[in-house]
């Protein structure tokens, strides 16, 4: 890992605390190690210092980084506008001969100088590209089985691209990835990418702040996310603070609102009182409820099936195309089917009549490399939905046959007789009945 410094910028320390608590207690998990610098100020900040005067923006952000650069550090940083700022910043200082040196000039004054050597890595940055999503995954103790999170990236997390250097602006997915490494789904929504509208309280504008807050936590509402992830404590400042005041104002609103850290923490088995997440305004007690109902279900699926080999088999895939069953019914898709069990649809699963279509016919058991073969996840859906009465007309019949004769059918006394053929032996049906006594329990 990088020899990091902490930079915390304003927000954090001053009003989320508990962003900070869980970023020490989670990151030295993953080998990431980072000490404090003093002397630190706003990053600073675009919109108003940069506002203000341009070169007193270029100074400040030069000094916080000759700072790390004389304790041989580079910044760690959480907070999208400190990283966008500082990153930007050091462009512009980089390509600008004289405005370097104008700032190093005035920088002598305090026994400082700035040579553009110290790096700027936002924490989705560091995590993403140093730690990895398969190494966050070997961590996870206790994984989002099932919880369906919306990602919020933020405005300056990948840009001014040009000087962010970091994922796609326009269709970002690091963020996404190490979601999904904790076992959540990272859902796709048309607001994704909106901006919080914080920037909206600084101009006066308290209504479009408010808009832009509804308008992303009204889709995901409608898409039944169990949470919403950001990083950004101006971004936790909108969807947390606002939703609690629209909360509080008869708003039908509950998102909880959860740094991407937290939930990491949680993962990784951390309790919610050692990461401070009892600060938060909107109370998370849905997501945990529902979290806790979805690793009941892992438990029960993993006394089942292999959860890496089931893994294994959604991502290889290549026995689909032999599938019988999907050669003929065109909307018949057994992979995807196998990745809704692993993001925890089990319930919508059970009652998905496409279940059934898969034949058993053991094909892509026979085929499958591992020794797995999608048909065990099929075999084991059809029972779980036999066991809550949900299943199609014929096999409910054929079942109620079976526990009435211990046959699936009666011989045919008359077919027998016209083909000449003896009394068939008798059904062992009241015996098996003794057998099969409280196995329904």
């Amino acid at each position: 890992m990088s020899n990091y410094a902490y930079f915390w910028g304003c927000q954090i320390p001053f009003r989320f605390a508990f962003m900070e608590k869980s970023t020490r207690l989670v990151l030295p998990l993953l080998g990431i190690h980072a000490q404090d610098l003093d002397g630190l100020t706003c990053c600073p900040e675009k919109s108003l210092i940069k506002t203000m005067d341009k070169f007193t923006w270029y100074l400040t952000a030069a000094r916080n980084l000759a700072l790390a650069e004389k304790a041989g550090r580079d910044f760690l940083v959480i907070c999208n506008g400190c990283s966008s700022s500082l990153k930007s910043a050091a462009k512009d200082i980089k390509w600008n001969i004289q405005l370097q040196e104008q700032i190093n000039q005035r920088l002598a004054r305090v026994g400082l100088e700035y040579k553009g050597t110290a790096k700027v890595k936002h924490i989705i940055e560091a995590l993403a590209d140093e730690v990895t999503p398969a190494v966050i995954r070997k961590k996870v103790v206790k994984p989002l089985h099932g919880m369906r999170i919306g990602v919020h990236y933020g405005c300056h997390m990948m840009r001014p691209s040009d000087a962010v250097l970091f994922d796609d602006p326009l269709n970002p997915q690091k963020y996404d990835s190490l979601i999904e490494a904790l076992g959540a789904k990272s859902l796709d929504y048309a607001s994704k990418l909106l901006c919080c509208g914080n920037a909206f309280n600084v101009s006066d504008v308290a209504d479009a702040s408010v808009l832009s807050v509804r308008k992303k936590l009204s889709e995901l509402t409608e898409l039944k996310a169990d949470a919403l992830s950001v990083t950004c404590p101006a971004c936790f400042m909108q969807y947390d603070g606002k939703q609690y005041i629209m909360q509080r104002s008869g708003e039908k609103l509950d998102i909880p609102v959860l740094t991407l850290i937290e939930l990491m923490g949680l993962a990784f088995g951390l309790s919610p009182e050692e990461l401070g997440i009892g600060n938060h305004r909107v109370k998370p007690d849905s997501f945990f409820s529902k979290w806790d109902d979805r690793l009941q279900e892992l438990v029960k699926l993993e006394k089942t099936l292999d959860l890496k080999m089931l893994q294994d088999c959604y991502n290889c895939g290549a026995c689909m195309y032999d599938c019988p069953s999907a050669q003929v019914c065109d909307d018949f898709n057994p992979r995807q089917i196998v990745g809704r069990l692993l993001t925890g649809e089990i319930d919508g699963l059970i009652n998905d009549p496409k279940i059934w279509e898969c034949l058993e016919c053991h094909t892509c058991s026979e085929m499958c490399p591992q020794g797995f073969g999608m048909e065990k996840v099929f075999t084991l859906l059809k029972h779980l939905a036999v066991q809550r009465g949900v299943m199609p007309s014929p096999t409910r019949a054929g079942i109620d046959i079976f526990k009435k004769t211990g046959r699936l059918g009666e011989p045919s006394k008359a077919s027998r007789k016209k083909l000449g053929l003896g009394e068939f032996p008798s059904s062992g049906q009241e015996e098996l009945e003794k057998l099969l006594k409280d196995t329904d329990k």
